[in-house]
């Protein structure tokens, strides 16, 4: 299915409880991710729990329109989000006043952000290995923010003309936005693995990436919150997260799992974790 947003047709996956009209649940992927990649494991678990389930990919990216193709605008994804509160608050399927927003690593961050100016009838949210200070992390890859800057302007020099150059999101051999071996592991497999999946964005996602920083919001936010933060993340460094839940204004459930920051889809973890989001959200949406 699709619904609208910004005029571009977003497609979504809508899962669908045996009793609809209860809570709705919206979720979308992290960086460059398509919803292909782990919508169907998470969903079920929230489903199983009464939620109608929306997981969509973004304007630009998997089976949504929008060009350029792989433009990664930060706060134009939590405008999707928003888009799509108001789809499934309308679809009669949910209760519109007991919403909750589900999002990890990148779009974890978007959690952030949308609970610090929350949509009407959102009710919590959960964000799971979290990015909360893109700047912050860049420095962690890459020492400065002048290599990365400098490689969004070599390879965008056609943007301004309507020409988008690319970067790889990983690579093993080559200029990259994501460093950590894990992170170049997981996309390569996913890049295998998922026809809509490309590794790549744009590069002038680079600096809007940058210059978006939802840790900043944190005073903010004061609807209920859980983070799941790995002990091990590479990617988004888990001491950032920690920093950032420590400043919620709202209740906190933060729960802290041994591994990667990819360990959280794959098996043991991803069972344990998404059935304690599913439970701790049912919950908090009241």
């Amino acid at each position: 299915m699709f619904f609208p947003c910004q005029g571009v047709a977003c497609h979504g996956i809508l899962y669908v409880p045996g009793r609809p009209g209860g809570p709705g649940l919206v979720m979308a992927m992290g960086f460059g991710m398509v919803k292909e990649a782990h919508a169907d494991d998470y969903a079920r678990f929230f489903v199983e729990r009464g939620f109608t389930v929306l997981a969509f990919d973004y304007r630009f990216f998997g089976g949504s329109g929008g060009w350029p193709r792989q433009r990664l605008d930060p706060w134009g994804q939590v405008e999707d989000y928003r888009c799509a509160l108001r789809f499934l608050g309308r679809t009669g399927l949910v209760d519109p006043g007991r919403l909750c927003v589900w999002g990890t690593s990148f779009s974890g961050g978007h959690v952030l952000t949308l609970l610090a100016f929350p949509e009407p009838g959102l009710r919590c949210g959960v964000a799971q290995v979290p990015n909360v200070y893109s700047y912050r992390t860049a420095l962690e890859y890459f020492g400065s923010l002048e290599p990365v800057m400098a490689l969004s302007a070599q390879l965008g020099r056609g943007c301004c003309e309507g020409r988008p150059g690319y970067v790889p999101i990983v690579s093993r051999d080559g200029p990259s936005v994501i460093r950590s071996e894990e992170a170049v592991e997981y996309y390569l497999e996913k890049e295998r693995e998922l026809e809509t999946f490309e590794n790549r964005v744009t590069a002038d996602s680079i600096p809007r990436v940058l210059a978006y920083n939802p840790g900043f919001y944190a005073e903010l936010v004061r609807l209920p919150l859980m983070m799941v933060v790995a002990s091990r993340d590479k990617t988004t460094p888990p001491e950032l997260a920690r920093e950032v839940a420590s400043r919620v204004q709202g209740p906190v459930r933060l729960l802290e799992v041994e591994g990667g920051h990819f360990d959280v889809y794959r098996e043991p973890l991803l069972s344990r974790v998404a059935r304690e989001e599913a439970e701790w959200a049912l919950g908090a949406v009241g």
